[in-house]
């Protein structure tokens, strides 16, 4: 095995593995470091792909159970969990193998432990000795965030790692968050079957998206029978043969089966001795330019370590600029890759989905612009209202000045899947003019987009 190298990834999830890739495709020598005892990375094995093969059975019960909508009489669907388990299963197995085959045959040495800085070129690997590199890439990815509150360690709670191991399907369960996995966990557990109550420090219910987007989406959430519990902290937890009691920061005592903890995540970089590579102490988080180059020249960074969003899109672009960089910085080129954080797009797989890309209304004033906004209902579009779509709705946000389409929130069917229109034009800057010369086939949901945008049109105008 080889000591020396022009790059070290360390860390082989999507952002490394993206590094890793488009570096030795420019013809450096590269060696990834994963100290995971299990490859395939966060998104694979604990987040994005096993939790949305449980949603789907969740989604589906629940349509299940609103089939006398659409003239469909049935009784109370059943659900076999071992077969939800092996469905999971079988899938991650699947996607965990092209991971793995990638990681384990391609063009770089794979280097299993865990990796700490000695000096700036030099890091250590438990049982494998030191490695020095011309460069690097750090890509560590995230570790679940969890509160001290008394009594919350002795207890048996859940977190998204526990979730998609799928235990059980509590009676009832409280859920701490609403980021993404919190978010996602109710509306898992009620479409299962659970009595389900969520604890939010504030309004509004989801701080990632438009108000409005966020209010549709607690008016759905109380009508799925999920109780949202506002303005209040978790203070304290007890737990015995007949579950979990907690206590609030107003008095509040709630009981349940089962407690879950989703309080966000934080960089996994605390292992890494980064004072040895030349960063500052107490370092949290990774900061990167848009070529993913960090405060120390010769080091990158791609992912959760170090991106403002941590979702799997960024990851990679980061991780590809940061490899293709490399590689411009070792053959004393101008450092041309980039990733651009106005193409941000951040989904939550509730039922219905909710989706923001690019900037909110606020988000773009504050950087100074005269930005305007208009918004489209689902229950007044045609699809929308075949589908049986209550809640839903778009918005979309321009630049009043030039009309450039500066982003999009929304709630609705598969909302998600269509919303990467928007992440075109933001793309292509185009403006709202430009967007509506793009026909849209009728009746479709994707639709919307059009609607919203003859609504901005005449607000531009």
């Amino acid at each position: 095995m080889s000591k020396e190298f022009d790059l070290v990834v360390i860390g082989g999830g999507s952002g490394g593995y993206a590094a890793a890739k488009t570096a030795t495709g420019r013809g450096l020598n590269v060696a990834v470091v994963e100290g995971a005892s299990e490859l395939g990375g966060l998104c694979i094995l604990r987040g994005c792909m096993p939790t949305k093969a449980l949603l789907e059975t969740s989604n589906r019960l629940r349509a299940i159970r609103e089939a006398d909508e659409f003239g469909i009489q049935v009784g109370e669907p059943t659900l076999d969990l071992d077969a939800l388990r092996n469905r999971k299963t079988k899938l991650i197995n699947g996607f965990k193998e092209y991971r793995v085959i990638g990681l384990e045959k391609g063009d770089f040495e794979l280097i299993r432990g865990n990796a700490t800085f000695t000096s700036p070129h030099t890091i250590e690997v438990k049982g494998h000795g030191e490695f020095t590199a011309k460069t690097f890439v750090i890509a560590t990815g995230s570790d679940e965030q969890i509160p001290p509150v008394p009594g919350l360690k002795e207890s048996p709670f859940w977190t998204s790692d526990d979730i998609v191991q799928m235990p059980s399907v509590p009676p009832s369960v409280i859920i701490v968050g609403t980021g993404a996995v919190g978010m996602e966990s109710a509306h898992l557990f009620q479409g299962l079957g659970s009595k389900v109550s969520i604890i939010s420090r504030r309004k509004p219910l989801v701080s990632s998206v438009e108000p409005a987007v966020s209010k549709a989406m607690e008016k759905r959430c109380t009508d799925l029978g999920i109780n949202l519990v506002f303005g209040e902290d978790l203070q304290k937890v007890a737990y015995d043969d007949s579950g979990f009691t907690l206590t609030l920061s107003e008095g509040t005592v709630l009981n349940c089966d089962q407690l879950i903890m989703a309080t966000g995540r934080a960089p996994r970089i605390a292992q890494l001795n980064l004072e040895k590579a030349g960063f500052g102490p107490d370092l949290r988080r990774i900061e990167i330019d848009q070529h993913s180059q960090t405060s120390v020249p010769h080091i990158f960074a791609a992912g959760d370590c170090a991106s403002p969003l941590a979702v799997v899109h960024l990851a990679v672009m980061q991780g590809e600029a940061a490899g293709a960089n490399v590689a411009s910085l070792l053959s004393v080129r101008p450092l041309e890759a980039t990733w651009d954080s106005r193409l941000d797009m951040f989904g939550i797989f509730t039922d219905p989905e909710i989706v923001q890309v690019g900037q909110t209304l606020d988000q773009a004033r504050e950087a100074g612009i005269a930005a305007v906004s208009a918004e489209y209902r689902f229950d007044d579009q045609g699809k929308g209202e075949i589908v049986g779509e209550q809640h839903g709705l778009v918005m979309l946000v321009a630049d009043k000045g030039s009309g450039e389409i500066l982003g999009a929130s929304g709630m609705g069917p598969h909302v998600i899947d269509y919303a990467h229109t928007i992440t075109v034009a933001i793309s292509q800057r185009l403006t709202v003019t430009d967007f509506l010369k793009i026909p849209s086939y009728h009746p479709t949901l994707g639709e919307i987009w059009t609607y919203v945008a003859e609504e901005l049109e005449d607000e531009l105008s």
